[in-house]
C-alpha cells in the first residue's frame, strides 16, 4: 500500500525547514559578524588622483617667474645706477666748484692788471701834466721876450754886436730847448692816450671777469643743490626700492636691505682690490725708476773715483819725474843740498756723483714733510666748493693751503697749481707730488681735481660734497692725467 504523499512530503518539509533554519542561522551569524568587523575596522578610502598642471600652466608658472626675476634684476640695477648717479653729481658740483675757482682767479689776475694799468695811466697823465706846464713857461717867456724886436734891441746899445750875438746864441738855445720839450710832450702824449686804452681795456676785462665768477659761483650753486636733492630721492626710491625686492622675493625688508648692503660692499671691495692692484703696479715702477736712478749714482761715483785714481797717478808721476831731473841736475852740479821730498796731495774721497734725493717734492724733504702734515692733519674736514680751510677745504684749497705751510705759493685753481709745478711722470712721483685730474685727456686746461701724493700708491684729497678730507689710493676712481712738483 502507497504512503500518502501528504504525510511523505510532510516529513520531508519538517526536515527541510530544520536543515533552512540552521542554514539561515549561519548566514545571520556572519552577517553579523562581518557588521561588527565594519564597525571596528574602518575601510580604506580610495586614493585621489595626483594634480597634474597642464603644459600651459607650466608655461605661465615658468612665465611669471622669469618675469619676477626679471623685475628683481631691475630694481638691483637702479639701486646700482642710483649709486653711480650720486657719485656722478658729487663730481659734477665738484667740477662746477673747480670752475668758480677758475673764474675767481682770472678775477683776481685782471683785477692786478687793471690796477697796474690804472697806475700806469696816473703816472702818464702827472708826466703829460707837468711837460705841459713847461711848455706853457716856455711860451709865456719867449712873450714876454718881446719876440724878433727884442732880440734885435742890442743893436742900438753900447756893446752893439756882441750882446746882440750872445742874445742870438741864447735864442737859439731856447728855442731847441723849447722844440725838444714839445717833443717829449708829443710822445708822452702817445703814451699816456696808450695807457689809458690799456686801463678802459683791464676795466672791460675785470666786468667780464666778474661777470663770469657770478655766472660760474650760480653754476656751482646750482650743481650742489640738485646733488643734496638727488641725494634725498634717491634715498626714498632706494628704501621703495628695496621693499619691492623683499615682496619679489618674499622676504623681510631687513633681509633686502642687508643684502643690498652686502652687494654694494661687494661691488666696493672689488674696485678696491683693484685700485690696490694699480697702486702696487706704481709702487713697483717707482721702486724701479729710484732703484736705476741709485745705480746710475753708484756707476757715475765709480768712474769719478777712477778718473780721480788716474788724476793722482799721473801727478804721482810728474812729481816722480820732477824729482829725477831735479835730483840729476844736483849730481852734475856737485851739489850737497838734498832734494826736498814733496808730500803726495791728500786724496780726497769722491762725492756721489749723483743727485742728492730731496725726499720728493718741493725745494726738500723737510718742505714736502711739512706739507703732507698739514694735509693729514685736516682728515675728516667737511668738502666745501670753494673752501680754502680753516675747517672746510675744497681740492685746490687743501692743496694750495698745504703747500703754503711748506713757504710754496700756490693759486687757489688746480689748472694754475699745475701751470706753476715741475712736469713730472707718473712713476717720478715722489711723496708731497701732486697728482691731477682731466675732463679731456692730454688737455690740462680741463683739469678740475688735485690730490697731494703720500707714496705706497696712495693720495690725501678733498674729493667732492658728501666726503670730508681723506686717504685714497690713487686709482679709487679715474686714473689720473698730469703729475707736477712744486
Amino acid at each position: 500500500m502507497r504512503t500518502p504523499s501528504r504525510v511523505a512530503s510532510g516529513k520531508r518539509d519538517t526536515g527541510t525547514g530544520k536543515t533552512g533554519r540552521a542554514l539561515l542561522s549561519g548566514v545571520l551569524a556572519v552577517s553579523l559578524a562581518g557588521t561588527m568587523a565594519l564597525i571596528t575596522v574602518p575601510a580604506q578610502a580610495d586614493p585621489k588622483p595626483p594634480v597634474i598642471p597642464s603644459q600651459s600652466t607650466v608655461d605661465a608658472a615658468r612665465k611669471a617667474a622669469a618675469a619676477k626675476a626679471a623685475q628683481v634684476a631691475a630694481i638691483e640695477q637702479q639701486l646700482a645706477g642710483a649709486g653711480a648717479r650720486l657719485e656722478q653729481l658729487g663730481l659734477q658740483a665738484a667740477k662746477a666748484g673747480e670752475l668758480y675757482n677758475g673764474a675767481m682767479y682770472r678775477l683776481q689776475q685782471a683785477q692786478s692788471e687793471a690796477k697796474s694799468a690804472a697806475d700806469r695811466a696816473d703816472r702818464a697823465e702827472k708826466r703829460l701834466a707837468a711837460q705841459r706846464q713847461q711848455i706853457g713857461r716856455f711860451a709865456a717867456a719867449t712873450y714876454q721876450g718881446g719876440g724878433d724886436l727884442a732880440q734885435i734891441g742890442p743893436l742900438f746899445t753900447a756893446d752893439g754886436p756882441q750882446q746882440l750875438l750872445d742874445s742870438a746864441g741864447a735864442a737859439r738855445s731856447v728855442s731847441q730847448a723849447m722844440q725838444g720839450s714839445y717833443l717829449r710832450y708829443t710822445a708822452s702824449q702817445v703814451v699816456t692816450n696808450a695807457f689809458k686804452l690799456q686801463k678802459d681795456q683791464a676795466v672791460t676785462k675785470v666786468k667780464a671777469a666778474t661777470e663770469e665768477a657770478a655766472k660760474a659761483k650760480a653754476a656751482a650753486e646750482a650743481a650742489e643743490a640738485e646733488q643734496r636733492s638727488a641725494v634725498a630721492a634717491i634715498a626714498v626710491q632706494r628704501k621703495q626700492q628695496i621693499a619691492q625686492l623683499a615682496t619679489l622675493r618674499n622676504t623681510s625688508v631687513q633681509v633686502a636691505e642687508q643684502r643690498q648692503r652686502g652687494l654694494e660692499e661687494l661691488a666696493r671691495q672689488r674696485a678696491a682690490a683693484l685700485a690696490a692692484k694699480k697702486a702696487e703696479e706704481l709702487r713697483k715702477r717707482i721702486a724701479a725708476r729710484e732703484a736705476a736712478e741709485r745705480a746710475e749714482a753708484a756707476r757715475e761715483a765709480r768712474a769719478e773715483a777712477a778718473r780721480e785714481a788716474a788724476r793722482e797717478a799721473r801727478a804721482e808721476a810728474a812729481r816722480k819725474a820732477r824729482e829725477e831731473r831735479e835730483h840729476k841736475n844736483n849730481n852734475n852740479d856737485n851739489s850737497s843740498k838734498k832734494p826736498v821730498k814733496k808730500q803726495p796731495p791728500k786724496k780726497q774721497r769722491p762725492g756721489t756723483g749723483g743727485k742728492r734725493d730731496d725726499g720728493g717734492s718741493g725745494r726738500n724733504s723737510r718742505g714736502a714733510r711739512a706739507a703732507i702734515d698739514f694735509a693729514l692733519a685736516q682728515i675728516g674736514d667737511p668738502y666745501v666748493w670753494a673752501a680754502a680751510g680753516p675747517n672746510a677745504w675744497d681740492c685746490s684749497g687743501l692743496t694750495m693751503q698745504a703747500w703754503r705751510r711748506a713757504g710754496v705759493r700756490l693759486p687757489h685753481y688746480s689748472v694754475a697749481q699745475y701751470e706753476q709745478t715741475k712736469r713730472i711722470s707718473e712713476d717720478e712721483l715722489r711723496p708731497g707730488d701732486l697728482i691731477f685730474w682731466s675732463e679731456t685727456p692730454g688737455d690740462p686746461g680741463t683739469i678740475f681735481h688735485v690730490a697731494m701724493y703720500l707714496g705706497g700708491g696712495r693720495m690725501v684729497h678733498a674729493p667732492r660734497t658728501g666726503r670730508p678730507v681723506t686717504i685714497d689710493s690713487v686709482y679709487y676712481w679715474e686714473d689720473p692725467d698730469f703729475f707736477g712738483r712744486p
